[in-house]
């Protein structure tokens, strides 16, 4: 994740990012950040969002093969499409070589590390793992959380909040900002 923050700042991006694991918050938190960085909010020429299993990865190549309109690049968001749990050999070989000008975020649930399209982003692009986090990283998040409010939280608070959220991140920060 750091890899991401530091390419947002250095404003240097990579081809193609791969969000995925079990962690909701942090995939969307940084779905998020890039976003942000790589589009102009007005932007809807430059810019195309694809969700769901539906997605067809022929669209998705045509569409990657326009220029963009006033602009530097062109992004395209792809949202659990299933690409990497299935065969999609015209994808993994377009990654291969893709125009400098595009820039795809895919964000998953699943992947297959043996599958051709994981590859050949692992080869072009930054593939990131967004896992539940250990206890004391949640404990510091959340410490921190309620610091830029203005609050404290002492350890069997912490504790005792942890311990009626579990570890999921979307369900603690809920709980917090209540």
């Amino acid at each position: 994740m750091k890899t991401i923050d530091e390419d947002i700042k250095s404003g240097q991006f990579k081809k193609i990012y791969l969000l995925y694991g079990d962690e909701a918050y942090l995939k969307k938190q940084y779905k998020d950040k890039l976003k942000k960085a790589l589009v102009q909010p007005d932007d809807t020429m430059n810019f195309t969002a694809y969700e769901g299993k539906d997605t067809n990865p022929k669209e998705v190549i045509d569409l990657s093969e326009t220029l963009p309109f006033f602009a530097d690049r062109r992004v395209i968001l792809i949202e659990n499409s299933g690409f990497f749990k299935s065969s999609q050999e015209e994808l993994a070989d377009f990654i291969k070589n893709m125009p400098d000008y595009l820039i795809f975020v895919f964000v998953e649930s699943e992947v297959d590390k043996r599958n051709k399209v994981y590859k050949a982003v692992g080869t072009a692009g930054y593939i990131c793992e967004m896992k539940q986090q250990s206890t004391s990283v949640l404990v510091q998040w959340i410490v921190t959380l309620l610091k830029n409010e203005g609050k404290t939280i002492d350890r069997p608070a912490v504790d005792l909040l942890l311990s009626k959220t579990g570890a999921g991140m979307d369900l603690i920060y809920a709980e917090v900002e209540k």
